[in-house]
């Protein structure tokens, strides 16, 4: 009877957590979706055409513009900019209006430098910097789309259609796949090296343990800390000696020793290490040592078994490894600060030209596009949402990759079920 109890309590407990198993993953998979939600939301929200309203005021004075913001009784709306993009903000009490409505004939005019001015009836003069004039209140649903599609591709590759100068988010999106990938190509093979010397010749030791603690310590170190050592070791150091060795006829204008894509891939390569080495150990750690002592007692060598048994079954951790690398190094904007991300990069790192790759080059980066929008902008209305497109697309690059990496995983085990070790 006691033994039947005892029973009944253990399914008690063990559906207790499997329900709360299932609360939490519910729980962490609906967070991820209302994030990317609030980030297509906010991201994409900017470059729908906005009407253009024309406010009466109580007092007979009359504001053509947008509605920028409208929050505790009060209306935010941007009309003509005169001196420089941000300057025409209109604060509107809810009280002070006596009507409103949108003009089919209103005319939305962009100039060069992004300044936005508004006008009822006929486009005006066609001045010299006019860069593109919309009746957006008369557009249809199909105007609107295309009209958003316009803005969203000047947004993106650069360009004045809409007022959005600058290189656009296409140099920030190669600068950063271009980063990842190069960083991977260093990383990759050192921390698989280092977690498979940690775990088949460390092994349990003081020595191993001590290293494993270093490792985990690492991992915890703020990346600004690694933006530091990456500027006083690479760029100051490795790079200043190359230029005093190959480049000294050039000095003192610096061209390794200065911030650059292979300075950043260094700096990112060893501040991801830590992650790469105790991921892909702990992936070995679960291979059981049956299988090693199996193949060793067959007659295979501490190479071949490493080489046919263990790397091949410790796949799915590497993978593993490289997910969660990206992810770090993808997130990590303040080390790249210091060691060669700019807002606008005079050259490309990758272009036509021979040797192709040029890493010495400075580079632009999603990450840093966010902060310069949303922090830096002068105008904070405009570029706080262009900062939420930036995020929007830099997630939409870390789903690509990581979905990349699952494909490939699969693969893998496919072909290691149809040809078995």
């Amino acid at each position: 009877m006691m033994r039947g109890a005892a029973l009944r309590r253990g399914r008690i407990v063990e559906h207790l957590a499997a329900g709360s198993s299932a609360a939490g993953l519910a729980l962490c998979l609906l967070l991820a979706g209302g994030i990317v939600l609030l980030l297509v939301r906010a991201g994409l929200a900017p470059f729908w055409p906005q009407p253009v309203i024309e406010y009466t005021l109580r007092d007979g004075r009359s504001v053509l513009g947008e509605l920028m913001l409208h929050r505790d009784g009060a209306l935010i709306v941007r009309g003509d900019e005169q001196a420089r993009p941000g300057d025409g903000y209109v604060r509107l009490r809810e009280a002070e209006i006596l009507a409103e409505r949108q003009p089919p004939d209103a005319v939305a005019r962009v100039h060069a430098d992004g300044r936005r001015s508004y006008r009822l009836g006929e486009a005006g003069p066609d001045e010299p910097d006019l860069v593109g004039v919309d009746r957006r209140n008369a557009l249809t649903f199909a105007g609107k789309l295309a009209f958003f599609g316009e803005r969203l591709r000047a947004y993106a590759i650069g360009g004045d259609r809409s007022g959005d100068a600058g290189q656009g988010l296409l140099p920030a999106l190669a600068g950063t796949l271009t980063l990842v990938l190069l960083m991977s190509l260093i990383v990759m093979p050192i921390g698989v090296a280092a977690a498979v010397h940690l775990h088949v010749y460390a092994g349990r030791g003081r020595i191993g343990a001590l290293v494993r603690g270093a490792v985990g310590s690492l991992a915890d170190v703020p990346s600004i800390v690694y933006g530091v050592l990456g500027l006083g070791l690479f760029v100051h150091g490795i790079g200043g000696g190359i230029d005093r060795w190959l480049h000294a006829d050039r000095l003192p204008v610096p061209t390794f020793g200065t911030g650059g894509l292979l300075w950043a891939a260094l700096t990112l390569a060893v501040l991801t290490l830590p992650v790469v080495v105790a991921t892909v150990e702990q992936g070995l750690a679960r291979i059981p040592d049956t299988q090693r002592l199996g193949s060793l007692a067959l007659g295979a060598t501490r190479g071949e078994t490493l080489r046919r048994l263990l790397l091949p079954q410790a796949r799915p951790a590497v993978l593993s490894a490289w997910i969660l690398a990206v992810a770090r190094a993808v997130g990590a904007v303040a080390p790249l600060m210091l060691v060669g991300v700019v807002k606008y990069a005079p050259a490309s790192p990758i272009d036509a030209a021979f040797p192709y790759l040029h890493p010495s080059r400075q580079f632009t980066h999603l990450g840093f596009a966010v902060y310069d929008q949303a922090l830096i902008s002068p105008d904070a209305l405009v570029g706080v949402p262009r900062a939420y497109s930036a995020a929007l697309l830099l997630v939409a690059l870390v789903l690509v990759l990581n979905a990349a990496a699952g494909l490939v995983g699969r693969r893998l085990r496919d072909r290691d079920r149809a040809f078995p070790l």
